[in-house]
Formats: C-alpha cells, sequence, structure tokens
C-alpha cells in the first residue's frame, strides 16, 4: 500500500493512472473487501486529489478507482465522499474539477 500511495501522489499522469487502476483492483484481489478499511483514510485523500487532477485520463482512472472501492465496501466507509462529490460539482470551481467530481459521482 505505501507503494501505491506513493505513487498516487507522483507528478507523472502514467504513475497516477497505473496507481489509481491498483488501488481500484484491490477490492477484487482481497478476500474480503473489509480488510482494506484501515488502508481506506490513506489512498482516499490521494484519490479525490487525483480525481480533479489536469488530465482526463487520470480523472477517469480514478473515478473507476473510487467506484469500485464503493461497491467492495459500501458507501457506509465512505461517508464524507458523497458531499465533497456534489459539493464539487456545484461549486465555482474549475470545469475540470466539476468534471472529475462528475465521473466520480457517475461511476
Amino acid at each position: 500500500v505505501p507503494v501505491v500511495h506513493r505513487g498516487l501522489r507522483d507528478r507523472s499522469g502514467d504513475t497516477k493512472k497505473r496507481a489509481a487502476r491498483t488501488v481500484g483492483s484491490m477490492c477484487s484481489l482481497v478476500n474480503d473487501a473489509k480488510d482494506m478499511g484501515p488502508y481506506v483514510p490513506l489512498l482516499l485523500p490521494e484519490l479525490q486529489k487525483s480525481l480533479v487532477d489536469p488530465l482526463p485520463e487520470v480523472r477517469a482512472v480514478s473515478a473507476r478507482a473510487i467506484g469500485s472501492l464503493m461497491k467492495g465496501m459500501g458507501q457506509d466507509a465512505f461517508g464524507h465522499l458523497v458531499p465533497w462529490l456534489l459539493d464539487t460539482l456545484s461549486s465555482e470551481s474549475s470545469s475540470v474539477e466539476r468534471s472529475g467530481a462528475a465521473q466520480g459521482l457517475a461511476e
């Protein structure tokens, strides 16, 4: 998990995409999706940052990763995520951030 966390913080878009794809696949790799629980507080802020990344590919892969985590662990584990996405979607921020929030909600 520390390697994936570092990949999400990397400057390279390709590295961020690969790390986000790995995070999205982690729920299907573990026996019980609840095993990811201790790592969500570490990974979720970085996924949120990559969800509003300027590169559209990074936003798309991050949205899929968030959707996969929510599907595997349930929405209760991410209580503050949906309100954050809605706030970002309705804010006066850039269209890039609104687009990332919309993709995250769609997933």
